[in-house]
């Protein structure tokens, strides 16, 4: 199964039997109404997707979106540059009993810091270990001091007593570790602070691009298994804001999407070519730049990660996503403590 990424503009997505067909919009001026070998761009059988993934000005007929809910196949919607519009879910679950158990738990405290402190502080230990295996490369980038502030502010994180205090400690953790992820790039790209709504730079652009990407995977899975996506432990409440994926988010933004931004840029597999900026501004990637972008976003879900259990067999990240997802209902529903997915040091 297979996550379908639409980005070429000005096209159709169709159905035709059993399969969704990607083809050029028919000119007005063109008098035959059927569809012609030539115009057809992707043809996939409905069998092999699992999601897809829509940006910018592309067309989907209804027969498609028949055809999508049909199989039980997400539709994600998204603006050119990336912003998440909406998603057309088929309905996957009856688990209300999940539901209720996540809602009984957001008005337990106790139970939404403890969570909330083990998704900080792994996230705060995969920055870590993403800097000290840069550092084994290249040691003179470094400091010892440096290292050992991201250490003590995840034992902080770890031990912090209310929401606002761990969220002290991660603010101070994410500006030292950004600090630290902009050496890690090769010139000529640059990266001196993390911008967002717009991102004001290449590297920004992907990484947020990136945490977009990936949010959206989770908000599915978490919708799919019976939660409620928009009703965090960690991150606030907030009008149309995911908050229980962004939750999850934590623990893979660094072992996924900041990994991924580094093999774009210092693998030299984007260029300034495949960025532009909008009239409004901000800097984004364009159509070659997101086809480079899903390519390595493919070969990174597809690499197998050592497990941190010895009992485990090594797992790729899309079966990560999904275990992880499970293991947080079982610590909503069994109240079983939840353990965060962490890089190995390997």
């Amino acid at each position: 199964m297979a996550t379908l990424y639409l980005i070429d503009q000005n096209t159709v997505l169709r159905k035709s039997s059993e399969r969704l067909i990607l083809c050029k919009r028919p000119e007005k001026a063109r008098r035959s109404p059927g569809l012609r070998v030539q115009d057809i761009l992707l043809e996939l059988p409905c069998e092999d997707v699992d999601q897809v993934m829509l940006f910018g000005n592309i067309q989907v007929t209804t027969q498609a979106l028949q055809q999508l809910l049909e199989h039980g196949i997400e539709l994600a919607i998204f603006t050119f540059t990336g912003r998440l519009l909406g998603q057309l879910t088929p309905p996957k679950t009856k688990n209300i009993y999940l539901r209720i158990a996540q809602f009984e738990k957001h008005r337990q405290p106790d139970f939404g810091l403890h969570l909330s402190r083990n998704l900080v502080t792994a996230k705060m230990r995969n920055a870590l270990t993403m800097v000290r295996k840069h550092s084994w490369r290249h040691p003179e980038l470094f400091t010892k001091n440096e290292l050992t502030n991201l250490e003590t502010l995840a034992q902080r994180a770890q031990a912090a007593a209310t929401l606002e205090e761990l969220r002290g400690h991660e603010g101070a953790a994410t500006a030292a570790y950004f600090k630290l992820f902009g050496r890690m790039l090769n010139p000529p790209w640059q990266f001196e602070k993390r911008t967002r709504r717009p991102p004001r730079d290449p590297v920004n652009a992907v990484l947020s691009f990136g945490y977009v990407i990936v949010g959206t995977e989770l908000q599915s899975l978490l919708d799919g298994i019976g939660f409620d996506p928009y009703l965090g432990f960690y991150h606030s409440i907030d009008y149309g804001r995911p908050s229980l994926a962004l939750d999850l988010l934590e623990e893979f933004r660094h072992p996924l999407v900041d990994r991924l931004t580094l093999n774009l840029f210092n693998l030299n597999i984007v260029q300034a070519s495949d960025f532009y900026t909008p009239p409004q501004g901000g800097v984004y990637l364009n159509t070659s730049g997101k086809q480079k972008f899903f390519k390595q976003y493919e070969t990174v879900l597809g690499e197998f990660e050592a497990a941190t259990d010895p009992a485990e067999k090594p797992k790729a990240f899309r079966s990560i996503f999904q275990k992880q997802v499970q293991k947080l209902a079982q610590a909503v529903q069994n109240n079983t403590p939840y353990e965060p997915y962490q890089m190995t040091t390997k």
